[in-house]
């Protein structure tokens, strides 16, 4: 008897090498545990196998943008743009404080808004957001929402009124009941201000589409900046590689991070914590040279009358011992959660890492050099490439998913 056994582990062993050997491996699933009531998910490695990782196309299949030609295809200080469901695409075109409509092949249609406090028009940042059939522009300077119809219509709009006093109430998103996410904090006021580096607290509140206060979903650490008081003057820029809030939004779900360590929380729009997504990472040192490329980077970008200012503001900020967990948070119509990884200067390289909606790592994407992704659809990525010229475009490339099926008749 004792021989059959021996006998039947070996076949057992062997076949379990067969499949290894044939491409059929194991895949490593996350450790998920439960600690009072809320979901944590450790990553180690991410689902997909060799040949299974998603990616970009190598060219776009749409691109909005030009240094000279007509000025419906000249962009500047684009904010946001999103593709609709019959392929158009709309573009916030900060700089002429317009939404611009383009057909699915790139071709100007319309546009709608103007500088301007009257209905439909902006006068500040213009943020863009999708929430059902509508589209929702948010003014920063008005601290207006203004709600449009696909075709460009304008509907209503609404003020956000900041619930905390001394908070400016700032447009994040859109749930899927048409609500909306809302954030704010307290400004940098000079004279109580003493310099050097702050983190203020951020609080985030859901509004109804009539711009009432329904929730408060609670308060985080918000991004780092540096103060630099002097004389009678105060300047306040981000704190160079400092921590940062970032959020994304999912139906009625909410993503938060703030890139101390590699953990996003998921909570629900009453902010009920449901479920921390984690994985490792390697604490990155920052460098001398690290902090001299972006020095270089952040004054080349710079108008020449305000450089001399900022080189002042660079020499006397303290720069941290280490890089960030990640950069920016992003989910697609699926429910991934996309997470990017955190670039060091002089890396132009976008990589991004998915999660699936139970917070498993599956893998990462890589995207084109110079690429901002600013929406991610389930077969598309949409965002904004600058030229050698800093010229603005929209690319719009699609997205490969190829199935563990398809790689098996091949």
């Amino acid at each position: 008897m004792a021989t059959m056994v021996r006998l039947g582990i070996l076949v057992l062993v062997l076949a379990l090498l067969t499949a290894c050997g044939a491409g059929a491996q194991p895949r490593e699933r996350a450790m998920v545990r439960d600690s009072a009531g809320i979901t944590i998910v450790e990553n180690s490695v991410g689902l997909w196998r060799k040949g299974e990782a998603w990616r970009l196309t190598e060219a776009p299949l749409v691109e909005i943008g030009v240094l000279d030609g007509e000025p419906e295809y000249q962009l500047y200080q684009v904010t946001g743009a999103t593709r609709l469901a019959d392929g158009r695409i709309v573009v916030a075109n900060g700089g002429t404080r317009e939404l611009r409509f383009y057909d699915g092949d790139g071709r100007f249609l319309r546009s709608v808004g103007r500088q301007g406090a009257g209905p439909g028009e902006f006068r500040g940042y213009m943020g863009l957001h999708v929430g059902g059939d509508s589209l929702y522009a948010f003014d920063s300077d008005l601290r207006r929402v203004s709600v449009f119809d696909q075709e460009g219509r304008f509907a209503r709009s609404f003020v956000l009124e900041g619930p905390t006093s001394g908070a400016s109430p700032f447009m994040r998103g859109v749930f899927s009941d048409r609500s909306v996410l809302v954030s704010g904090s307290r400004p940098f006021r000079y004279g109580e201000e003493r310099g050097g580096v702050a983190r203020r607290t951020v609080s985030f509140w859901r509004y109804g589409p009539d711009g009432v206060q329904l929730d408060s979903i609670g308060s985080f650490p918000g991004s780092e900046s540096y103060v630099h008081v002097t004389g009678g003057s105060m300047s306040v820029m981000s704190l160079a590689f400092g921590k940062e809030l970032h959020q994304a939004i999912h139906g009625m779900a909410l993503y938060i991070g703030t890139t101390d360590h590699y953990e996003i929380g998921r909570y629900a729009a009453d902010g009920t914590l449901e479920r921390l997504i984690r994985r490792p990472n390697a604490v990155v040192a920052v460098t001398p040279e690290d902090i001299r490329r972006y020095r270089a980077e952040l004054l080349e970008a710079m108008e020449m009358e305000f450089r001399q200012d900022f080189a002042s503001m660079m020499d006397a900020m303290p720069y941290p011992e280490t890089f960030p967990a990640y950069q920016q948070l992003a989910t697609d119509p699926a429910g991934n959660l996309w997470v990017e990884e955190y670039r060091r200067p002089g890396d132009d390289q976008p990589r991004w890492t998915v999660f699936d909606p139970s917070g498993q790592m599956l893998g990462t994407v890589d995207m084109p050099s110079g690429f901002t992704s600013v929406e991610i659809g389930n077969d598309y990525v949409l965002g904004i490439w600058k030229d050698e010229f800093d010229v603005e475009h929209v690319r719009l490339y699609g997205l490969t998913k190829p199935r563990a099926d398809d790689l098996a008749i091949r």
